[in-house]
């Protein structure tokens, strides 16, 4: 077959551009480096999730650049240093405010069991000497912030109450049933009767909580028994009072253990890295 002249000279034509556009387009080592770069750019500005994608990027796309992509790894590893050094810092101040958050109150209450690993805080308004004699709702916690309501009656006839319920006008709720022996104890001295109820595990079915959120409105208190509602009270000022702040005191307790448990497992997560990092160094 022949060509004409004209035909040719548009094939050379072609062939040149062609050529000059794939020696103008950038290699796969080129775009690799330059996305590399920007990855750089994005941690310099404190843009670790959108430098971590474009590193991840660079390792599964371009795996031949074998010496750019171990570069991207070790650079993954430090933008996570860097992210984790970071919520350390904000937890450890986190922790800070927390905890003195915790110290002035803590002076309000005092150990109900002073010689458990773990005892239990009750409010001073609630000691035995201001609620010995009378029907009330204690409020308890422990140091981990494990709250729990117990209710207490004193009378001169048994009512072998088993259930509490708390009424705010129209609105109330009930605890569970509490059958144990180890939670509801009941003696007898010289004709007085005694009984508590310690509803724990969440047994009250959120009476405790009730009554702290509704602590400045009136509140009725039904001491369930066989019989029905049994005998009822309006909760003191003192006792909703003490109710409310020791429920919020087991509520910063429990967040000043959880923060303790997340720095201890950004300082195990750091040191795992950190041991990770060592390894490779060594088998490099």
């Amino acid at each position: 077959m022949k060509y004409s002249k004209g035909t040719l000279v548009y094939c050379i034509y072609m062939l040149s551009i062609s050529s000059i556009l794939s020696s103008c387009s950038p290699s796969r080592e080129e775009l690799a480096q330059e996305t590399f770069q920007k990855a750089v750019d994005l941690y310099s500005n404190h843009q670790y999730n959108s430098s971590k994608i474009l590193l991840d990027s660079i390792i599964y796309s371009y795996p031949e650049q074998k010496v750019l992509v171990h570069k991207c790894k070790d650079m993954m590893n430090m933008v996570y240093r860097t992210e984790q050094e970071r919520n350390l810092q904000f937890l450890d101040s986190l922790l800070s405010i927390r905890e003195s958050e915790v110290a002035p109150i803590m002076k309000y209450f005092q150990e109900e069991n002073p010689e458990s690993a773990n005892p239990t805080l009750i409010s001073k308004r609630q000691s035995i000497g201001s609620s010995f004699d009378r029907a009330l709702i204690k409020a308890h916690t422990d140091k981990n912030g494990n709250f729990f309501i117990s209710s207490h009656y004193t009378g001169e006839a048994p009512i072998h109450h088993f259930a509490i319920k708390a009424e705010v006008g129209d609105i109330f709720t009930v605890s569970d049933t509490i059958t144990d022996d180890a939670l509801n104890h009941a003696f007898n001295d010289g004709g007085t009767y005694w009984e508590t109820i310690r509803f724990k595990n969440a047994s009250d079915n959120g009476v405790g909580e009730f009554i702290a959120n509704h602590s400045d409105e009136k509140i009725r208190i039904s001491l369930i028994t066989p019989k029905g509602s049994g005998y009822k009270f309006m909760l003191t000022e003192i006792d909703k009072q003490a109710i409310r702040e020791t429920y919020y005191l087991a509520t910063l307790l429990r967040e000043t253990i959880h923060i303790k448990g997340q720095i201890r497992n950004v300082r195990t997560s750091l040191k795992y890295n950190k041991a990770i990092s060592n390894s490779s160094l060594i088998k490099n």
